[in-house]
Formats: structure tokens, C-alpha cells, sequence
């Protein structure tokens, strides 16, 4: 009997809590706490609203929302910082250039030398490869080597080839002035001037 009693006690307790926490606050605040906190002045629509966020802090999702929004935040502090960071390197990597580029003119500048009658003049031979695709030359055609230098034909000749992928090439200096492109594959020389 005792057993049962305690049971009954228990199960009225726990539907006694449930109903409690299904009791809105807006219904759970005296009506004069209600009206001095100036909550009387609400629509219905404003009071539900008002429970809800009640019922969402209590429960804590308030709480996990607020964290989200925080961790939010810093990942687009985060997100800023790094973007800020890689414009300044993009700036500084196109000042480097800049500056490079000056130095290099700058170099060429000095590098130029006047030359009276009789001197000598020795050029190192320049091996290279055409960039891109070739099939021949054609009057004064102009070649442009992977190493950047660019060679014209001093001749008007024509030569036809199969389409190959940048052939090599051998400059060297002529014996009267001027310069010599061969093909070593081709078996082909040919007077050019550089440009």
C-alpha cells in the first residue's frame, strides 16, 4: 500500500512539473510585476514572442545561438585579417617587381660601353630554343627564343619544315659582322640580326 501510495506521490509530482514548465511566462509573472515592468502595453502577437524567448533562454538555445553567432564573427575577423594580409603581399610582391624592374633597366643602363675604331669585340655563342610551334621562315621573319631574345632574318629567304615543337638553336657571331642562326636539326644557317 505504502508502495503504491509513494508511486501515485511521484507520478503527480513529475505531471505537476511538467505542467509547470509548459506554463508560459507571461502567465507565470503577477500581474502587477507584469504592468510595472511595462509588459501590459504588448499585442498578443509581441507576448508569444517574448515567451518564446523566454522558453529559449531557459532551455539554452539562446545561449548556443549567441556562441554561433560569436564564433561567426571571429571566422569573418579571421576571414578580414587573412584577406588584408594577402592584398598587402599581392602590393608588396608588385613593388618588388616594380623595384626589380628598375634595377634592371637601371643595370642595362650601365651596361652599355663605347666603342672606338679597332676594337675587338668577342660574343659568346647563345643556345636557345624557338618558343612555340614551327614550321619554317619566311621573308624577314622575326623568332622569338624561350630565353626572351628576339632575332629577325637579315635576308629575305624561305625555308619549310614539318610542324615541330621549338627547335634548337645556335647564335654565333659571322666572320664580316653580324650573326648566325643554325639549326642543328634541320642542318640550316642563316644570317640574322638582332632585335
Amino acid at each position: 500500500m505504502k508502495r503504491k501510495l509513494g508511486a501515485v506521490i511521484l507520478m503527480m509530482s513529475v505531471l505537476a512539473g511538467g505542467l509547470y514548465a509548459q506554463e508560459k511566462f507571461s502567465q507565470a509573472v503577477r500581474p502587477e510585476d507584469f504592468s510595472a515592468a511595462g509588459l501590459a502595453k504588448l499585442s498578443p502577437e509581441e507576448r508569444t514572442r517574448l515567451d518564446a524567448l523566454v522558453e529559449a533562454y531557459k532551455s539554452g538555445a539562446l545561449a548556443t545561438a549567441r556562441r554561433e553567432a560569436e564564433a561567426a564573427a571571429a571566422a569573418r575577423i579571421a576571414a578580414e585579417t587573412r584577406a588584408t594580409q594577402a592584398e598587402r603581399a599581392v602590393e608588396q610582391a608588385k613593388a618588388e617587381t616594380k623595384q626589380a624592374k628598375k634595377a634592371e633597366a637601371g643595370f642595362l643602363a650601365k651596361a652599355k660601353v663605347m666603342l672606338t675604331p679597332g676594337t675587338e669585340v668577342e660574343y659568346l655563342a647563345v643556345e636557345s630554343r624557338i618558343r612555340g610551334k614551327f614550321t619554317g621562315w619566311e621573308g624577314r621573319e622575326v623568332f622569338t627564343l624561350e630565353n626572351g631574345q628576339r632575332w629577325q632574318l637579315a635576308n629575305s629567304e624561305s625555308y619549310y619544315t614539318p610542324e615541330m615543337e621549338g627547335p634548337k638553336v645556335v647564335i654565333t657571331p659571322a666572320a664580316l659582322g653580324g650573326f648566325w642562326m643554325s639549326f642543328p636539326e634541320l642542318r640550316k644557317k642563316l644570317r640574322v640580326k638582332p632585335l
